[in-house]
């Protein structure tokens, strides 16, 4: 305890630090991931997979953000290929709740 005392600053330095890093893994965890990865497989068409994936936007807007992320050319994807793509924005509500199983909302 007496260390501690004589080397106050260096004390402080430390809790600093592991707060920091506290603090960095926690908001990492709860922030969101702005992109998916998906394999594109047979048969598959942008025009497909915005009807899939972009549900809450115009299919062409989302056509146009995935040719953007990849650095497409055009729209031609071929199968096999990995293919980043716009995810869903994500909001986290934390409900204080209590639920039962059965229970039905």
């Amino acid at each position: 305890m007496t260390w501690i005392k004589e080397n106050y600053f260096l004390s402080f330095f430390v809790a600093g630090s592991i707060a920091f890093i506290m603090f960095i893994i926690i908001s990492k965890s709860f922030s969101t991931d702005e992109s998916l990865h998906i394999n594109i497989e047979q048969g598959d068409s942008l025009w497909e997979l915005a009807q899939e994936y972009g549900v809450n936007e115009d299919k062409k807007v989302w056509i146009d953000k995935v040719i953007a992320m990849n650095n497409l050319k055009d729209g031609h994807i071929k199968a096999g290929e990995m293919l980043k793509i716009p995810a869903d924005e994500k909001s986290y509500h934390f409900d204080n709740e209590t639920e039962l199983a059965g229970d039905t909302k």
